[in-house]
């Protein structure tokens, strides 16, 4: 976190000088935070489709739709968090690794 503090405040020191507005690395935080979930959200919302196809194969072997639906569904929601989180840090990681 101090590291990061650092190299925000180097930012903004960088963007003041170039004319640009202090806070832009907040901007662009939180543009790289909403495109990272919206990529993860659709690669979710795709893969609940697959396992909607997958939940009804399962009726056939005997076992509970809804529950083996519900268990399915909360881990792959859980999964959705953890890459949401990577995914922006990494992004925001990298966009800072590439700047001066």
């Amino acid at each position: 976190e101090e590291v990061f503090s650092v190299k925000i405040k180097e930012m903004d020191a960088l963007a003041k000088a170039a004319g640009n507005a202090p806070n832009s690395l907040g901007r662009s935080a939180n543009y790289i935070a909403l495109v990272t979930m919206d990529n993860a959200w659709s690669d979710h919302l795709q893969a609940m489709e697959n396992l909607k196809e997958s939940v009804i194969l399962r009726q056939y072997q005997g076992r509970d739709p809804v529950a083996e639906y519900q268990n399915e569904a909360f881990k792959l929601f859980q999964g959705l968090e953890d890459t949401m989180r990577f995914n922006a840090v990494y992004s925001l990681w990298q966009s800072l690794a590439t700047q001066p």
